[in-house]
């Protein structure tokens, strides 16, 4: 936020003076007394209010008994230019802002400078020589807590608030901790859930089920508000086509018209006060022309004749003359403000393919935008989720149909690969045990080499069709089938789940569809063109908003064109009369009028001269007629003004036009009290007719969807209530729910206090410890400025801060002059603003904050200054003179103050 200037109409010794400011570094300079001070109590006044009147509080308010208060211009981030303005005796003293073609109130104002308060305006944005600190010894510790208490208003009380907090939220809930309720309540939780749990193990497909139920739950609440809003519609619509012809002679009353009454005493007194005048005036021009008469000898120029016969018409025409030329500059300005307007709604048709016949209708807000946007995004992460997991369950099919594929390729005997194999085995094994036990038994009859060695041949025959028998049995055993059977029933499983995959897929696919159809439909029902999709609609809304603004303002330009051109072509055909005897043709409007204004002059000349030599009884006679026409006059001017009659000749026409009017607002007010909240935007029979047809097919299908759902809801529920015969489930699930509530009602207590201790402590770590190291950095830069180098950093040494010269001596805050600490405490301050970077939120506003500071010293002062001021507004308040030399060879602005006034 910048300041951009002030209007200060009366505040102390200010009166009726305007101070611009820029956006960088400035110096208001002036004397002791000359109303720096008071120029910064303004500046705060006006955003946070006029201070509080006391017995030892300095009292603002004009002697003079002036106006009290002012103006102030600021520069916001969001909102753009602001204007502030409080006057004391104005609105109790609340300020009203305007901004963005809108006015605000003070509640406004303290939103848009939010976060910004009286109070941090005065500790953190407010540079004051008391402000600095000068203590002898400033530990990193404290430079933290000085940093807090700089930065943020009120940490000491963050730091209790932290610890009264985290002390409440224990009492709710510990880790390891058994007495809190909340453990308490979780630990039954968790037994309740136990139980519930192993009573829907005994029925699987209910949690199935109960999910099936709250979706269909859902769609069906859904159906039934979108069917009952569309009922709604339908329901406005057919009551906005029976009173249409209603609404048509609403729309053809004038949308404006004058805040004036006609009082019956005072039309009477007009008409009667009419009559008396326009007998007068017949009377005047009877003399006039008798008068005439007597000065035939004179030399009359030509003219003289129609004239007196036309003055009436012509003092008339010349007393409408101002209202002309006014009505002539509004029409050409509305036709250029009517052309511009044109030609941005053309951008805007051919782009989204709008027309001023059937303009867009605005009907969403942003909620139900939102409100599309989540289904949309929750439509497309449910089409997502389906197809990773169709894409899963593929792979895991593919994997388990080549496993099966080796277990059958491994146990080929089992399934019809190998029976011939098999036959040949059984035929041969007899006679391989036969052949086994003939040699054994021969081996023991033979000698000793021999014998063994049949022995062994014979034993090894039949261990080998013993083994291989063995083998064959457990191949044959009952558990390699159930193996299979069990591969088989898996393969089952993954493809049922795979279906069901794919199902989800398809219906979110659906849903994301219709969506996307339902919008584009409402789009098209309410003429947006190309503006049909859910991200067009929630980001260019304000197009919508812009382009029905420019319609409207557009129509109601063209209308008063319309009405100036009337009024034009009402004049002129008041003047075509005097054409035939005066040289009006061929002169525009303006010249017509500035031609009778000359006439009227040099005819009123040769009336003085015929008057002068006429008879002095006629003389008389003219004077005390003209007497009484004026008394006349004077005694209903104030009515003429009342009701804007601009003639005496005009008032029947202006008492006619007013009683006319009074009934147009009457008709006007009773039919607004009728059809405003049954017609809140402009609309046409044909958009009516359009309406109405395309939200009963809506109702008809809504309708029919509702009818499917509510089938399958029945369904759903009648087979839940078959597995929960017993009520053991039931009675469960109700306890869980009223345990469930308990929970999260304690749970929501706890993370209230949980986040709102960890908040504050992350604050405080933010601005202590994480932005330590960055203030450092930038108040060694600041320092070594400010020190015309002569000292390169501060440095935190052993717990206390350090000043390092270019040399790299070391000097503690206590080893330092007066005048260095306060240069050291000034690049703190900075350091700390420029930490905080973009989230600055006021100006910079210092206060002869050099006291201690020498020539040198000031001149590095003012390059800080003027080095700050490249990215934030300084406004610095001073009487030392040396300080604007110092600006001015630093081309920095300079703005002298003198005696209340600038200079």
């Amino acid at each position: 936020m910048k300041l951009l200037a002030v209007e200060i109409v009366g505040f102390g010794k200010w009166q009726q003076q305007k101070i611009t400011f820029e956006s960088g570094n400035q110096l208001l300079y002036g004397a002791n007394e000359v109303g720096k001070s008071t120029l910064y109590q303004f500046i705060q006044a006006m955003l946070f209010g006029f201070p509080t009147k006391g017995k030892r509080k300095r009292d603002y308010a004009p002697k003079n008994g002036g106006s009290y208060g002012g103006r102030l211009w600021l520069a916001h981030p969001v909102f753009g230019e602001v204007q502030v303005e409080r006057f004391k005796e104005k609105n109790k003293g609340q300020a009203i802002i305007y901004y963005q073609q809108q006015m605000g109130d003070e509640k406004t104002l303290q939103q848009m400078l939010h976060p910004l308060t009286k109070k941090l305006f005065q500790e953190v944005f407010t540079f004051q020589q008391e402000q600095l600190i000068t203590s002898d010894k400033l530990t990193e510790e404290e430079l933290q807590t000085s940093l807090l208490a700089i930065g943020v208003s009120g940490s000491q009380q963050l730091l209790t608030y932290r610890n009264t907090y985290f002390k409440e939220a224990q009492k709710i809930f510990k880790g390891k901790g058994q007495q809190p309720l909340l453990n308490q309540k979780l630990a039954a939780y968790q037994e309740l859930k136990e139980q519930i749990q192993e009573k829907e193990a005994q029925q699987q497909t209910f949690q199935q089920l109960e999910e099936t139920i709250r979706e269909t739950e859902q769609q069906r609440v859904t159906l039934q508000q979108q069917l009952k809003e569309t009922q709604q519609d339908l329901l406005q619509v057919a009551e906005q086509q029976r009173h249409f012809p209603l609404y048509e002679e609403w729309q053809s009353l004038p949308e404006e018209t004058e805040n004036v009454v006609l009082v019956k005493e005072d039309q009477v007194q007009l008409e009667e006060t009419f009559q008396e005048y326009m007998y007068l005036d017949k009377e005047r021009q009877r003399l006039t022309k008798e008068l005439s008469l007597q000065s035939e000898a004179l030399d009359v120029p030509e003219g003289y004749a129609f004239y007196l016969e036309q003055e009436a018409l012509i003092q008339q025409l010349l007393n409408q003359r101002y209202d002309m030329q006014q009505l002539m500059t509004e029409s050409e300005w509305m036709t250029q403000t009517f052309e511009q307007n044109r030609q941005e709604m053309v951008l805007l048709e051919n782009e989204w393919s709008w027309s001023p016949e059937r303009p867009p209708q605005l009907f969403y807000d942003n909620e139900t935008v939102q409100k599309w946007r989540q289904q949309q995004v929750a439509y497309t992460q449910a089409l997502q989720k389906g197809q990773e997991q169709k894409a899963f369950l593929a792979s895991q099919i593919e994997n388990l149909e080549d496993q099966l594929t080796d277990f059958e390729k491994a146990h080929a005997a089992f399934f019809g690969e190998a029976t011939r194999a098999q036959k040949a085995q059984k035929t041969s094994q007899p006679l391989w045990l036969l052949l086994g036990s003939i040699l054994a038994l021969l081996g023991f009859f033979l000698p000793s080499p021999l014998k063994w060695g049949l022995v062994l041949v014979g034993v090894s025959l039949i261990a080998k069709e013993v083994l291989s028998y063995a083998t064959r049995k457990e191949a044959s055993s009952d558990e390699v089938k159930e193996e299979w059977k069990t591969k088989l029933s898996q393969l089952d499983y993954l493809n049922e789940q795979f279906q069901q995959a794919l199902n989800q897929e398809r219906e979110a696919q659906l849903q994301v569809e219709q969506l996307e159809q339902s919008v584009a439909e409402q789009a098209q029902l309410h003429q947006l063109g190309k503006m049909n999709q859910i991200d067009t609609l929630m980001n260019q809304r304000e197009l919508i908003t812009r382009y029905l603004l420019l319609v409207q303002t557009n129509e109601e330009l063209m209308s008063q064109l319309k009405e100036n051109q009337q009024k034009r072509q009402g004049f002129e055909e008041q003047v075509f009369p005097l054409m035939t005897h005066l040289p009006l043709q061929g002169k525009s409007l303006s010249e017509k009028l500035h031609f009778l204004e000359g006439f009227a002059e040099e005819m009123e000349k040769v009336r003085f001269a015929q008057e002068y030599q006429a008879d002095g009884y006629l003389k008389q006679q003219l004077r005390e007629l003209k007497t009484k026409q004026q008394e006349a006059l004077t005694r209903i001017q104030p009515l003429l003004i009342r009701y804007r009659i601009l003639s005496i000749a005009d008032v029947p026409m202006r008492i006619q036009q007013l009683t006319t009017q009074q009934a147009q607002v009457g008709r006007g007010q009773e039919l607004a009290t009728q059809l405003g909240n049954l017609f809140p935007e402009a609309v046409t029979e044909a958009t009516l007719k359009d309406r109405s047809l395309q939200l009963a097919q809506q109702q008809a299908l809504e309708e029919s969807q509702l009818d499917k759902i509510q089938e399958q809801y029945q369904a759903l529920i009648y087979e839940k209530q078959q597995l929960m015969t017993d009520g053991t489930l039931d009675e469960l699930y109700q306890r869980q729910a009223i345990l469930k509530a308990e929970i999260k009602e304690l749970a929501q207590r706890w993370s209230g206090y949980q986040l709102a201790g960890q908040l504050l402590m992350d604050l405080l770590t933010e601005l202590s410890e994480q932005q330590l190291p960055s203030l450092l950095q930038y108040a060694s830069s600041y320092f070594a400025l400010l020190t015309n180098q002569r000292y390169q950093s501060i440095q935190v040494a052993e717990g206390q801060l350090v000043a390092v010269t270019k040399e790299q001596e070391m000097f503690y805050l206590h080893e330092l002059s007066t005048g260095t600490k306060d240069q050291l405490m000034m690049a703190v301050r900075f350091a700390f603003l420029a930490v905080q970077g973009e989230q600055l939120i006021c100006p910079i506003i210092i206060d002869d904050g050099w006291l201690h500071y020498d020539h040198q010293r000031k001149a590095q002062l003012a390059e800080l200054f003027t080095k700050f001021g490249q990215k934030q507004q300084v406004i610095c308040f001073s009487s030392d003179q040396e300080m604007v030399s110092y600006y001015q060879d630093l081309q920095q602005r300079v703005i002298a103050l003198e005696g209340g006034s600038v200079k």
